[in-house]
């Protein structure tokens, strides 16, 4: 008996070995050939790993598994591609940014079999135009839709994706890819040796911090830090009047007072398609502001708006016909913090404002616009609601109620995400001069079954 429990235990340190040798090979082999020698920041989605997690989470709750895996057979469709050349779903997956290519993500994976990934391509390539830059020997794939363009040679498949991006936009990587190869290929790496040692699922890693994501039983939870170039870059502390029992809050300061905080706001945001269609000058408005913004959705209100149909008079000619109606919308607060000059003023000078202080530019709801000695104040309804100041050492914080949200905005798309989460928050504070920490969580219904799984069903059965 003795010998046997010998070779019983010898056997079982040894697969322990074997398999967290076999998970360090695998773990580090898969970072290897898939990121760009410039990426200035890197995720690792740690598939294997999630994998795994679900497997447990199923072993420890089979019931609930039991009760949402679908057993039915499915019909095997004739185009369906049986072998791959491309493995969409490798060990780790992994995005990766570079400085000369702004707000767009890329993704390189290994082509094992060449005749296999034409099939794949075939599948995937539906009612899109398969070409070929001939100066260059590479084949690309582009659809504008959905803001991804994807390159190939014979041995890696380089996929961009992000908003306005194009095979232009995105061609100086593709070649440095496919026909350079400018890859990280070495163990010692920092990208490799940083994110290798990551157990999280989701790691997010630049040149100035890390930030993790952990999916566990009832949520999800985000952890980070990030290094900064200037001492108190944000304030330690930030006092502001809050609403009571809101759905939705958020604020933020950007502390304009330091002039490099300001332009860096207005850097990011100057160019975005939304304010500028709204007639929205960031750099005039945020000469205006202190940076410090705060945004509440608090209950419902009542809002009329004017209905212009047309009709015909008795000599049939075309007349115009308005009527009012009432509609029930979110009641809104958005706050922005004053500097010396008034921003109210500025937007009337701009005609951005009705001859009632009705803020022109967001069409779906009327904002009314109001100034006191603090704060430059849009609001959906007219009446002054009761608020409390707070204290707090994070300079941003946001928190979702999905339960008060699914009773107070009202948009279809977002009620599967009603049903299956209870919360959200994420927070950002200056912890030391130079260092920022991150932390939030995600709140599901059922505190036993990991979240991933909850989202995946759920979402699945809408």
């Amino acid at each position: 008996m003795k010998k046997a429990l010998k070779i019983m235990v010898l056997l079982s340190i040894t697969s322990l070995i074997g398999y967290w040798s076999y998970t360090w090979y695998c773990n580090t082999a898969s970072l290897l050939g898939v990121i760009h020698k410039d990426a200035d920041s890197v995720i690792k989605i740690g598939i294997q790993d999630i994998k795994e997690t679900l497997v447990l989470d199923a072993l420890t709750s089979p019931k609930y598994y039991y009760n949402n895996i679908s057993f039915k057979q499915k019909n095997k469709k004739k185009d369906t591609v049986d072998k791959k050349g491309v493995d969409f779903m490798p060990y780790n997956a992994v995005l990766f940014t570079v400085p000369k290519v702004e707000n767009i993500y890329f993704s390189i994976f290994n082509i094992s079999n060449t005749n296999a990934f034409k099939n794949q391509l075939k599948e995937y390539s539906k009612n899109l135009i398969l070409k070929k830059d001939t100066t260059q020997n590479i084949h690309w794939l582009e659809n504008k839709k959905q803001h991804w363009v994807c390159a190939w040679n014979t041995k890696k498949l380089v996929i961009s994706f992000g908003v306005g991006n194009s095979y232009l936009k995105s061609k100086s990587v593709f070649l440095e890819v496919l026909n350079e190869d400018k890859v990280i290929t070495s163990k010692n790496n920092k990208w490799i040796t940083a994110l290798s040692k990551s157990k999280s699922h989701v790691t997010h890693i630049t040149n100035k911090g890390e930030t993790k994501l952990q999916f566990k039983d009832g949520e999800a939870v985000l952890e980070g830090s990030l290094e900064t170039n200037e001492e108190d870059a944000y304030p330690k502390k930030v006092s502001y009047d809050r609403f009571p029992n809101t759905a939705v809050e958020f604020y933020w300061d950007g502390n304009f007072s330091r002039n490099k905080n300001r332009d860096q706001f207005i850097a990011a945001w100057k160019n975005t398609m939304f304010l500028k269609k709204v007639n929205i000058n960031v750099p005039d408005i945020a000469e205006l502001t202190n940076g410090f913004f705060y945004a509440a959705v608090n209950g419902t209100t009542m809002q009329t708006d004017t209905i212009v149909t047309y009709g015909y008079d008795d000599n049939f000619n075309k007349i115009e016909q308005k009527t009012l109606q009432e509609k029930e919308v979110p009641s809104i607060i958005l706050n922005l913090g004053r500097e010396k000059q008034p921003l109210k003023s500025y937007l009337k000078e701009q005609q951005l404002l009705t001859e009632n202080d009705i803020f022109k530019s967001i069409p779906l709801y009327q904002f009314y616009v109001e100034e006191d000695a603090t704060a430059t104040i849009f609001k959906t309804q007219k009446l002054k609601e009761s608020t409390e100041q707070v204290t707090s050492s994070n300079f941003l914080n946001l928190f979702i109620d999905f339960n008060r949200a699914k009773e107070t905005i009202q948009i279809p798309q977002a009620n599967s995400y009603y049903n299956l989460l209870n919360s959200l928050q994420i927070s950002a504070q200056q912890s030391t001069s130079k260092k920022i920490v991150l932390e939030g969580s995600i709140k599901g219904k059922l505190d036993k079954i990991n979240l991933l799984s909850q989202l995946f069903f759920g979402l699945k059965s809408e």
